[in-house]
């Protein structure tokens, strides 16, 4: 499932392509990958999208009168920009026609992602962004001060997203590898050296992932149909019985809040 790595590259390749290009027409293919069905997507004719703005894995397209959608990849989900006069790929849900003589096209073979439609900014904003923790990328030690008050286990938390938004399975285990703490490690009981050091892991991995464009396991693609790189620089996720990279131990894989995780039971020691 593409997590904040992959959204922001797809925000980043997206936006030489979108921004500032009137829209010729709007088609919805799929009525079900669109919330409301009824919302008036062809009333984004004849504007542009100005702004992007992601938190977490929601990447928000906001238009120069305000209108505004919302996009979450899910699992599968794809944001191409291809020729108009191209052939439409298979899944493909939501077609905008450019006066650049591009399209971007929403498709999503899976459907656990989708878009959503709203008149302005501020609703999408106060709908979506409410029960969600700080975007990743800017949490600090004091947006987890209340974790003092919490017997919650670490990885489930940071897998909630209302303590942290954009974190998945794949970086949460490089991010607990790198901070050395154990998946199940009650949050209450972390000292606030490793606590700092989480937060500093948690950065510094999604910024090597963003540099790399991304962790690339099957499905994920840019805008430009190009995979992420990461996936050569995973330290822990998918090496369960493989050899730690800082200690040589065997890393373990079990199963943390119904996903497999892999942690290196020798640098992670649960406390």
């Amino acid at each position: 499932m593409p997590e904040l790595p992959e959204v922001e590259e797809v925000r980043r390749s997206l936006e030489p392509e979108l921004l500032g290009v009137p829209i010729l027409s709007v088609e919805l293919l799929r009525g079900d990958f669109l919330t409301p069905p009824t919302a008036p997507l062809k009333k984004l004719v004849g504007h542009a999208f100005v702004r992007t703005v992601r938190h977490g894995k929601k990447l928000f397209l906001i238009a120069d009168d305000g209108q505004t959608l919302l996009i979450h990849l899910g699992m599968s989900g794809r944001v191409d920009c291809v020729a108009s006069d191209s052939s439409l790929a298979k899944h493909t849900h939501v077609r905008f026609a450019l006066a650049s003589k591009r399209d971007m096209r929403l498709r999503d073979p899976r459907r656990f992602g989708g878009a959503w439609y709203y008149q302005t900014f501020e609703a999408a904003r106060v709908r979506e962004l409410g029960a969600l923790g700080p975007d990743a990328l800017v949490v600090t030690v004091q947006h987890l001060a209340h974790w003092k008050q919490t017997r919650g286990r670490l990885k489930p938390r940071l897998l909630g997203q209302k303590d942290v938004a954009g974190l998945g399975n794949i970086y949460v285990d490089e991010a607990l590898w790198l901070a050395r703490l154990h998946p199940l490690q009650r949050v209450d009981r972390i000292a606030p050296e490793r606590l700092g050091a989480l937060v500093a892991a948690i950065r510094t991995v999604l910024e090597q992932s963003i540099r790399s464009g991304g962790t690339t396991l099957r499905d994920y693609r840019n805008v430009a149909d190009q995979p992420g790189e990461f996936a050569r620089q995973l330290q822990a996720y998918g090496r369960a019985g493989l050899p730690c990279l800082r200690c040589g131990g065997a890393l373990r894989g079990v199963q943390v809040a119904g996903r497999t995780t892999v942690f290196c039971p020798v640098c992670q020691r649960r406390r």
